[in-house]
Parts: C-alpha cells; structure tokens; sequence
C-alpha cells in the first residue's frame, strides 16, 4: 500500500527534526535531565512539526534503551508509537473534541496509571477550539496532573489560548521553515525516491508552501506523480495552475514601464486560459517585495535569493517600487465589492503614473544649494585672505597677519613673518582654520632688539615704550592720557 511522502519521512528522531532548532533542544534536554513539565503548549504555523514533536516527546519518555535523550526508535514501545497503537499516547481533536463533557471525560481518564509505558501523554490538537467552559474544567488537572501523566496543547492561534492556560504550560513557539531548509529535505528525498527535479521547481514548491514542510511534502508528491517521476518548473506551474516565474517578472517589467494597454490584454488573457488571477496577484506581490528589500538592504542575500534578474532592475527608482507595491496590496479590497479581474484592471491602471516618478534626490538637485555648498561658494569669492579668518581668531594675531607681506601663489596665500611674531602653536591654528594659507618665517636680525621691537608696538597700539636705561635714570612711566 502506498504510503503518502509526508508520512513515510516523518521524523523518528529529534535529529531527523528539520528547523525548529530551540523546540528541539529544550524536549531532547528536558528528557536527558528528567526535568519534565507537567504541561507544554506548542504553538506555530501549520505544517511546521508541532504534533510531529510531540509524539517524539512520547516516544522518548517511553524509550526502554534512551540515549542522550534520544530515542532508540527499535524497542517494543518505540515501534508502538510509530504504528499508532502505543496505549499511553492519547491524541484527541479538540475541534471535534471540544465541550466541557470532553474535558471531564479526560480528566476522568488521566487518574489511571499508565499501561505500558513509564509517561501517559495526551496530545490535544487544534486546543485553541475548546470553549472556555472545557478550558476552565482542565485548569486543575493541567496544574497538578497525577503522577506519569504528560499534556501537550497544540495550537495554530496563540492569541486565543486562555491567560490561565498560558501560565500553567512551557510554551514553544515554532516558526516557519526558511525555503532553503525546505529545498535542501526535499532534495534528500528526491534522491531516495528516484525522483528526477530541478532546484528551481523545489524553490517554487518551497515558496507555495509558505514554510510548512508538511505542505511542501504534499505538493511534492502530487507534482512528481503528475510528472511521472520528473520533476521540473513546466510540471509544477502546469499542475497547480499558475503562471512561470518569468511571465510574472515580464508583467511586473510592463507595469513599471507604464505599458498599460498591454498589461490589461495580458490579464484578460491569463484569465480566459483560467489561471488563477489571485494567485497571479501573489507572486507579483511577492516578486515587488523581493525587489524592494533588493535595493533596501546593505546585504540582501541575507533575506532575499538575489539573482540577474534583481540586478537589472537597479535603475528603477524605490519610490516606484514602493507606490506599486501598495496598488497591488489594495486589490483584495477591492475586490470585496467587485469582481477580482475588474479589481486587478483598476490597480493596472494606476500603474500609468509610475513612469512619472522621479527619486526624490534627483528631484532636489539643482533647487537650491545646500548651506555647506553656499558656504563654500562665498568662501571661495573671498579673495583677501584676512576675510577668510575675521571672527575666528583674537585682534592681536588678525593685526600681526594685516602688517605682514603675503602673496598669492597659485590657490594658496603665503604669509612672511618674522621669528617670534607667532608662536608654532598660533600657526598650525591658522593653517587648520583655513587651509589655503601658508607661512615663510624669516630669521630676526641681530641688530634688532628691544628698541625695534618696542617701535612696532608702538605703531601697533600707539603706547609709549620705556627702556630699561630710561627706566634707570628715573624716568616714570607716561603720564595718563599720553
């Protein structure tokens, strides 16, 4: 009897688990160590393993031979679980199973020791669809169980799990399985089975699964039936319907060059051969969104399986891509009250103004420099280099600059100062406030002493100077007002 992909590799061991990496090591741990919880709460996307662990967890704690916290997956309760047909693992619906008597009846079951094993584990699927009577009936039981007795709630809403439920369960959150770990599996399986495939086809069956591997081991089986044992883009996209990843890139190109006459036949013609529009809609949203975190990012690669494709696409501006992608977004609203064909039209159509848009950079080029560009624009008419640094240094060092001789030697001003007049530190000041000037310091004569020095004081500040000689014949200083 055939048995469907999706239960024939269903993993037997924490080690086959693929993704989910924290779930893992806190059960695999929790059985190493005995440090059990009296209740788990898994909750994640479907598809993603929630149940499938759960029944690891029952197989481990009921291993005869555990190793590590794994289990042997060859003794008597091992294979039980496997079949199905283990007595002390409970699995009840909690869609179907959901009202107060349900609760009761497992409350009432739980007081008997277990049957075969050492743990008796109830697993309640979906246990976001008990009503809040059943939720408030099993508070007790889950806080206080008998002894043996494990629970693990599943759930695809976390939100709707009851506070008081919350507060008595470990809580493992699962996350959706990256494409590239969902590609990689489905390869190893490809090869176990004979199955012929290219990469591009699992790459397309990774992204319609939406990070479930159970979904993706279900398209995988149904398309590799349908392809007789091969597997290639043409079966996947001929099977569910659906247009190649390059005919959605090709309208994705029209609706970026305004080509809206185009664009609509195209749709109209999609929809009389009866692809899916919806779906169309999806992979163009999906391939604008790729395109957007393309040109965001500093290293897409990290989110995005960057190819030629988004390479060429660099010269369209993001605010382009950006105003797209929130016109594709609006279609599902508007097709709450019109037809779905009619709804995309409308969105295409929106389209036509695309070409229009210009990167608000460029936009803003040429309208007004910015102040550092005004800045260096006045600087540069400044001609008198004593302009350039009036207001940023003190009176005593603007005036020695005024009574030197400079010139100007190509795009510098060269200033000739004599030995002393400024110290290094004073010049290395100037030269760092404006680069363009420069300095030559000529050696002091021997002749000039304190006399000429105190002329040039003079002349600078109009004081009289007193000698030492004058001072020694009893010569004052100068009367006020001199």
């Amino acid at each position: 009897m055939y048995v469907p992909l999706a239960r024939k590799y269903r993993p037997k061991r924490f080690s086959e688990v693929v993704g989910q990496e924290v779930a893992v090591r806190v059960l695999r741990n929790a059985v190493k160590q005995h440090k059990l919880s009296n209740a788990y709460l898994f909750a994640g996307p479907r598809g993603t393993g929630k149940t499938t662990l759960a029944r690891l967890l029952a197989k481990a704690v009921n291993c005869l031979r555990p190793q590590e916290g794994e289990p042997c997956g060859e003794c008597e309760n091992c294979l039980a679980v496997d079949r199905g047909s283990f007595p002390d693992l409970v699995e009840i619906d909690a869609a179907s199973n959901r009202g107060i008597d349900d609760v009761r009846a497992i409350r009432d079951a739980v007081s008997y020791s277990p049957i075969k094993g050492k743990y008796k584990l109830y697993i309640l699927d979906e246990a976001h669809m008990l009503t809040k009577e059943a939720f408030n009936a099993l508070l007790k039981t889950l806080e206080e169980p008998p002894p043996r007795v494990l629970f693990v709630l599943c759930t695809t809403e976390y939100e709707r799990i009851m506070p008081t439920i919350l507060s008595r369960c470990q809580r493992l959150l699962f996350s959706k399985l990256k494409d590239s770990q969902i590609v990689q599996h489905l390869k190893n399986i490809c090869q176990k089975e004979g199955i012929e495939c290219e990469e591009r086809a699992l790459y397309l069956i990774a992204r319609l699964s939406d990070g479930g591997m159970r979904d993706a081991l279900s398209l995988l089986d149904q398309t590799s039936t349908y392809g007789e044992g091969r597997l290639n883009t043409d079966t996947v996209e001929e099977f569910l319907g659906i247009l190649s990843q390059e005919k959605v890139r090709d309208f994705l190109k029209l609706l970026l060059n305004s080509q809206v006459d185009k664009a609509i036949a195209y749709l109209n013609e999609i929809n009389q051969k009866g692809y899916n529009l919806s779906r169309f809609c999806e992979l163009l949203e999906e391939e604008v969104m790729d395109l957007i975190l393309y040109r965001s990012l500093q290293e897409p690669e990290r989110v995005v399986r960057v190819e030629d494709f988004h390479r060429s696409m660099q010269s369209v501006p993001l605010s382009a891509l950006l105003y797209l992608e929130k016109v594709l977004n609006a279609v599902r609203a508007e097709a709450r009250s019109r037809d779905f064909l009619r709804a995309f039209e409308l969105a295409v159509v929106k389209t036509q103004i695309i070409k229009d848009i210009v990167p608000i950079g460029e936009l803003l080029k040429g309208l007004s420099p910015s102040p550092s560009a005004k800045e260096e624009a006045e600087t540069t008419k400044k001609t008198d280099p004593i302009e350039l640094l009036e207001g940023r240094l003190d009176t005593f060092t603007l005036e020695v600059l005024r009574r030197a001789r400079h010139e100007k030697r190509e795009d510098k001003f060269l200033f000739y100062i004599k030995e002393g007049e400024l110290t290094q530190e004073e010049i290395n000041r100037i030269k760092t406030l404006e680069p363009r000037i420069d300095f030559v310091v000529e050696a002091k004569a021997e002749q000039e002493g304190l006399p000429a020095f105190a002329e040039k004081l003079k002349d600078m500040f109009g004081a009289k100077v007193i000698s030492h000689e004058q001072r020694g014949k009893g010569k004052g200083p100068p009367d006020k007002g001199s």
